[in-house]
This record gives structure tokens, C-alpha cells and sequence, in this order.
């Protein structure tokens, strides 16, 4: 899913995404979530916003979709009755319906609406049944009841909360573990009473724990686990007496421990460090088709805090239970609210009512609360669910008069959309800004999604004569079928997943892979009998050319991938095998790496170039490296294994550090993108172009708005400076997924 607020301004350097989306939302307290301030169900939030100049600011779509529902203002109107009860009010509506996909398998399909009403105008382009996408203008702010603002809210149907959210009870069970097909944000573990605490994990033998514990705990801790740019930050909370959940101590901090994963589940787990890799990533084994974990109950040592201290917890446990933000916990505040019994517009449920009126602090944030209740745009309920204010009650100071009841309700159902499509009854109603936050945790892309991301123009030839060319969406859609879900599953677990993580990770994929053509090298290694070696080091590596998505090269990486996957991942050849190329049998012998070296001539006193024949090994028993090419996980995850197994420094100075990811979190621009290049496949091939295809990525995935379809930018290799021309043209795609 890709989301975004309804409107888009420039985020500061030092503003998080959350508190963005808070400016970006700003909310009108007496009409908020999910009641008013006279207690009555209110499914969305009043978006207040006065523009103060000549060209209003747009209200936009916050994710791809089709226009469900449009009604068109009627200004002339607007300060009449039935749509002025208390003020002018616009009527002018526009509901999307959202299919995207949030995690693999059907319970990763999803569908929901968003709804924008009182809008003062709608797009000329917005109408019935046609596709609109993320960042497309909607319409201009109106008003509501005399004051500047439009009513926006997100709702969705039982079945698809129960994809949303994974549960249709208040509180997450923490008896087992969380979902595995939906994973994204922080990772969350349960510790039960009676969790034991070390002074210090054990190093000799992780697998045994000699030590007397240090502390054992008398109720229930909660674990939260985040990564950002590097750091993994471990939270503590509890309980309290008020039923809230507070921190314990201040967080722990491990700078550098995200780009270190690799070295760390190499060296944690020996015998199965790809599996490792993920324990450490997401505290548990996701991918359990493709990983396996050696031995099974290896530890996962973490130091957490704890009341009066801190110690190290084997969070692998069986008892220690493992969720992801996807599971919505309620330890962070998450809650489903659904013991209102009476199908009315008051808000009956005694669990909100007790939040609402107790008067202990810190009181609780409802914006987390997910609600069922009736959806209050439908005509056929109007005068059932409002009934009550011509009857006593508490939010009014006397009943409604016939004449004025009647007022009211002309009131409300003109403002009523047609339901054909929608669903009726209740309806789940999430706070706005919550859910847009929450899934702007969650990477997964959909196949639609991956396809749009390909350019639909592009350019190639830097820094000669330039070529034009052109990538159908039916092309697009075709080339992820076999791979969108491994894409997904990869980026998830090794971390490329902030927008320029992954806008670097895929333009350089695109250039390696052709736009996911092909996972192997053009010419497979071989002499071309004209033009002799396309390049001087394929002399060398021949049969060990290029595969997968970041084009594994050379024996060595072929070997350091299988070491990382484990033996039983790609198995060693039988002796009755043999290799798909023939140019590798049981005898042959290889070059490792590249065995160029330089050395000065005594004689001459220049450099001359030598070979290493030390580097000559035979490869036979080890696996067949088209296995790579032709296996979709592996054509896949060596890509994001080589990504984050990458040694690199910028000087002789510096000590070897891991991970492309550090270079991609200096922020996406001409020198970190050129470095990313560099890492992947030395400069040489496409630089130029890499540029161009990661800034297309990018338009797609931000919240960058752009005015002109083409860009040029100037691009600097050595002491050349070159003109790229970016074509922003959009894919213009179909919505299934």
C-alpha cells in the first residue's frame, strides 16, 4: 500500500512522518473522532483549512483507487436550506474505493473507502468509475456550517477489517503468536510473568544459560523493537493502575546495529544465517517456506529494561509471544470498539463512555480506537438513527420540536450519498490520521503497484548518442508476476523500505535486471567472436556472470551467498549431476574474484597488470549457480542479501563497513546514488541512466509533487558534468490486483 494524506506540503528535516501527517490533518477538536462533542458517532475527522491565496489548495486522493461516488456542488445553494441548518455547508462529495494489497496471500488483499465531503469544488477530471491515483486533485476545501473545512473519514466492511487488522476483538490475544502473512513496522513481544533476566547473555554457548537469572519478573512486560537509519531501539512498557500502558526506564539505543545485521547473524548463527538474519530482524522465522532455522531453538539475546533495571532475555522463547505493528496492539493504544447494542447515532458503548467521562489522567487517546457503528451517509436510516433528539436526553437541553427535527433531517439527507457498492449497517471507522500513519509503516507494494513504479520512457546512451524507448504497463504487470511477492519479502526483511531505500535499491535492479526481464547477464559470460569480451573482467569470471536481481557475480559471491542461505538451501551437487553450463564440470577451475592485480616493473618501471593463479579453485561439489537465475526466491533475495552483505568505506582511512542501506540514508541525491552504482557494479554500466530511474522511483513513492512530466538534471562522474532527461510520464495502469 502506498498512502499519504489528503494534503501535501513539504516536510521539514526534522519532522516525523506522524507529526506531518498531524499539520497535514489539522483537525477541528469539537468534530473529531470518533464522537463529537455532543457524543454522537462521528466516522471521520472535520479537516479545517482557510487558503490565503489566489490558487486554493487541493485536496488529493491518499492512495490509488476509483471514484466510487461523485456529487458535484452546488454553491448557489449553499446558503440555503436544506444544506444551510447552521451555516452555509457544501455539498459537494467525492468517495473512493481502495483495492491494494498489504501482505501476501488473500488475507493481504484489501479493500477500503475514503470519503471527502463538503468539498467547494471537484476536479473536472474526477467522474464516476474512473481510476484516480495517489496525489490526484480532488476537489477544493468548502464549508461546514459556516466555517472552512471538509468532513474526510476511512472506513471498511467485516471482512476487510478482519484483513486490516487481523483480529474483530478489542484487544490482540497474547496467547499466540502474530500474523506472518501481513508483517510491517515495529516488532513487539510479549513477556509473561516470570521472565528471566541475565546480567549478560552468554557468549561461550548461547544455546545454555549457567548464570542465576538477575531479576524474574512479576507481571506483564511488553517489548517493542524499531529500527531507523541504523539504530535498533528497544522499548519496555507495563501496565499501570489506570489501565494505561507506560514506558519502563528509557528506551535502549544500538547505534548501528540495523546495518550490522548481517555481521551479527553470520556470527550468531552459523549454520543457518539467513534464518538468523530474519530472527534478528523480526524476532521470530516470517518466511518459513524458504527459511529454516539451525538449530531450532537457537536464542535470540536482547538486553531490555525491566522494573529497577535492565538485563538480557532470550526473546526466542516459546513463551515469549512475537507481534508486528500489522497485529495493531493494544499495549499501543489500539482498540476495537464494538459493544454499542443500539443502532442509533448516540454513542451507547460503555466502553467508550468510561473513557470518555473518567476523570483520571493521563486520559486515553480515542484516536486509536477502531469503531462499529452505523455509517451515517445513508438516507434509508437517517430518521431511525436521529429519532432520539425529539426525545429527553443528555446532549441537548430539551427535545426537538417537530419543525425543527424536521429541519434537521431535510439537513442530513441531502448531504446523503447513493450506498449501491458501499457497505450498509455498521461499518468499521478508523481515525484518519492513524491509519494513514500506520500504513505508511507497511512496504508491501502490490504487482499494480511494482508496475507502475517501471518507467514508462526512458532513456539510454549516456553519455553518447541517447536512444528512446518505451515499457508498456501490460510489459510492466508481466515482468513482477513471478516476483512482486518475493520483492516484497525481501525488502521487508532486509530493511529497504523507506522511500529512498528502496527508490535506490530499484534503479539499480532496473539496469541489472533490464526492468525485470531477465535475471541473467546479457551474453551469459561467453566471448563475442567480433567484439571480443564485453568487458575485461567477464575474461575472468565467464560462467560465473551475472544472476538474480543484483547480477551475483563471481565465484566467491556465489559461495558467500550459499554460505549466508546455508547448505540446505542450495545443495551441493550429487556426483551423478551435472551443470546446466557445461562449462563447469566436476574437474574445472575457476577464478574466484577477479585476479588482476598491478604490480611496477623493475624492468621498465611501469605498471603491468598480472594474474593471481592462486585464485584458480575448483567449484564442483558446490551448487549449480543457475539455481539463482531460475529460482524466483533466490533470484530475489540474493539481491537484497548482496545489498546488505556489501563491504565499503570511502577511504583507505576508514575501517570496512556493511550495508548499501548507510549509503542510501544520507538522502537521495547525485553522490549517494553514484555510490550505490559504484557498490553494485563499479560505475562503469548505466551510470547515467541509474540516476534517471531512481528519481521516476521516487516521484512515485513520495509525497513530491511534480509540475512538469520532464526534468532534466545535470549528473557529475569525474570532472564531466551530464545532462539526464527524466520522463515522469506515469503508467497509466488498470486497478486490479
Amino acid at each position: 500500500m502506498i498512502i499519504s494524506p489528503p494534503m501535501l506540503r513539504d516536510k521539514s528535516v526534522t519532522e516525523s512522518d506522524a507529526a506531518w501527517i498531524e499539520r497535514m490533518i489539522p483537525v477541528d477538536a469539537r468534530r473529531g473522532f470518533p464522537v463529537n462533542a455532543w457524543h454522537t458517532w462521528h466516522g471521520g475527522v472535520h479537516l479545517t483549512h482557510s487558503d490565503s491565496t489566489n490558487r486554493p489548495e487541493k485536496i488529493r486522493a491518499i492512495a490509488d483507487g476509483t471514484v466510487h461516488f461523485v456529487r458535484q456542488p452546488q454553491f448557489s445553494k449553499r446558503d440555503l436550506p436544506p444544506y444551510n441548518y447552521n451555516g452555509g455547508t457544501d455539498c459537494g462529495c467525492v468517495v473512493l474505493k481502495h483495492e491494494t494489497e498489504i501482505g501476501s496471500g488473500e488475507n493481504g488483499k484489501v479493500t477500503f473507502f475514503s470519503l471527502y465531503m463538503h468539498l467547494k469544488t471537484i476536479d473536472s477530471t474526477v467522474s464516476q468509475g474512473k481510476t484516480v491515483y495517489r496525489k490526484d486533485p480532488l476537489g477544493t476545501v468548502g464549508q461546514v456550517d459556516g466555517a472552512n473545512a471538509i468532513h474526510f473519514q476511512i472506513f471498511c466492511d467485516d471482512t476487510n477489517l478482519m484483513k486490516l487488522v487481523g483480529r474483530t476483538k478489542s484487544e490482540l490475544d497474547i496467547t499466540q503468536n502474530g500474523r506472518t502473512d501481513v508483517v510491517y513496522g515495529d516488532m513487539h513481544f510479549y513477556l509473561p510473568s516470570g521472565t528471566a533476566f541475565y546480567e549478560k547473555a552468554p557468549k561461550k554457548d548461547p544455546m545454555i544459560t549457567r548464570e542465576k537469572a538477575q531479576y524474574t519478573s512479576v507481571e506483564l512486560l511488553f517489548i517493542t523493537m524499531s529500527f531507523d537509519k541504523g539504530q535498533c531501539t528497544m522499548t519496555t512498557r507495563r501496565q499501570n493502575r489506570n489501565g494505561h500502558y507506560e514506558t519502563v526506564g528509557e528506551a535502549l539505543v544500538s547505534e548501528n546495529y540495523e546495518y550490522d545485521l548481517y555481521k551479527e547473524a553470520v556470527k550468531r548463527y552459523p549454520d543457518s544465517p539467513s534464518a538468523g538474519y530474519e530472527m534478528l530482524r523480526f524476532g521470530r522465522i516470517i518466511n518459513t517456506e524458504h527459511e529454516t532455522l539451525s538449530p531450532a531453538d537457537a536464542p535470540h539475546w536482547r538486553e531490555v529494561n525491566y522494573p529497577g533495571g535492565k538485563g538480557w532475555v532470550n526473546l526466542a522463547v516459546n513463551e515469549v509471544k512475537k507481534f508486528s505493528d500489522a497485529d495493531f496492539p493494544h499495549w499501543m493504544g489500539w482498540q476495537l470498539i464494538d459493544d454499542d447494542s443500539d443502532s442509533n447515532s448516540q454513542c451507547h458503548s460503555p466502553t467508550l463512555l468510561a473513557a470518555l467521562n473518567t476523570e483520571t489522567e493521563p486520559r486515553a487517546d480515542l484516536s486509536y480506537t477502531i469503531c462499529h457503528f452505523p455509517f451515517e451517509w445513508d438516507s434509508a436510516t437517517v430518521e431511525s438513527r436521529f429519532n432520539w433528539p425529539k426525545l429527553p436526553n443528555d446532549a441537548l437541553d430539551e427535545p426537538m420540536s417537530e419543525e425543527d427535527w424536521n429541519k434537521f433531517i431535510a439537513h442530513v439527507k441531502a448531504l446523503c450519498i447513493d450506498m449501491a457498492g458501499l457497505p450498509s449497517g455498521k461499518v468499521w471507522h478508523f481515525e484518519p490520521r492513524r491509519f494513514i500513519t500506520q500504513f505508511r509503516k507497511c512496504g508491501w507494494l502490490s504487482q499494480n503497484e511494482l508496475a507502475a513504479l517501471i518507467p514508462r520512457y526512458i532513456r539510454t546512451g549516456y553519455p553518447g548518442t541517447v536512444a528512446r524507448g518505451s515499457i508498456s504497463w501490460e510489459t510492466a504487470f508481466s515482468r513482477w508476476q513471478n516476483y512482486y511477492v518475493h520483492f516484497n519479502r525481501c525488502c521487508n526483511k532486509y530493511l529497504i523500505l523507506s522511500i529512498e531505500r528502496k527508490s535506490m535499491f530499484l534503479g539499480q535492479v532496473y539496469t541489472e535486471t533490464v526492468f525485470m526481464r531477465t535475471m541473467i547477464e546479457i551474453g551469459k559470460g561467453t566471448k563475442d567472436p567480433r567484439k571480443g569480451w564485453i568487458s575485461p573482467a567477464m575474461e575472468y569470471y565467464q560462467v560465473f556472470y551475472g544472476r538474480g536481481i543484483m547480477q551475483l557475480t563471481w565465484p566467491s559471491n556465489y559461495e558467500k551467498y550459499r554460505n549466508f542461505q546455508g547448505a540446505n538451501s542450495l545443495n551441493n551437487l550429487t556426483e551423478e549431476k551435472v551443470y546446466l553450463d557445461e562449462r563447469i564440470t566436476h574437474n574445472s577451475t575457476h577464478y574466484w574474484s577477479d585476479p588482476r592485480r598491478r604490480k611496477v616493473s623493475r624492468r621498465t618501471g611501469r605498471e603491468e597488470i598480472y594474474v593471481d593463479e592462486s585464485l584458480d579453485k575448483q567449484w564442483y561439489p558446490l551448487f549449480d549457480p543457475d539455481d539463482i537465475s531460475l529460482n524466483e526466491y533466490f533470484s530475489i533475495d540474493s539481491g537484497g542479501f548482496y545489498w546488505v552483505s556489501k563491504e565499503h568505506r570511502n577511504s583507505r582511512q576508514e575501517e570496512w563497513k556493511t550495508s548499501i542501506n548507510r549509503v542510501c540514508d544520507r538522502g537521495l541525491n547525485n553522490e549517494s546514488i553514484g555510490r550505490c552504482s559504484i557498490l553494485v557494479n563499479g560505475g562503469g554500466n548505466q551510470y547515467y541512466e541509474r540516476q534517471g530511474y531512481t528519481r521516476y522511483v521516487y516521484l512515485y513513492l513520495s509525497d513530491m509533487l511534480k509540475t512538469s512530466g520532464i526534468e532534466t538534471i545535470s549528473v557529475r562522474k569525474g570532472s564531466r558534468d551530464i545532462n539526464v532527461i527524466v520522463d515522469y510520464t506515469r503508467q497509466l495502469r488498470s486497478l486490479k490486483v
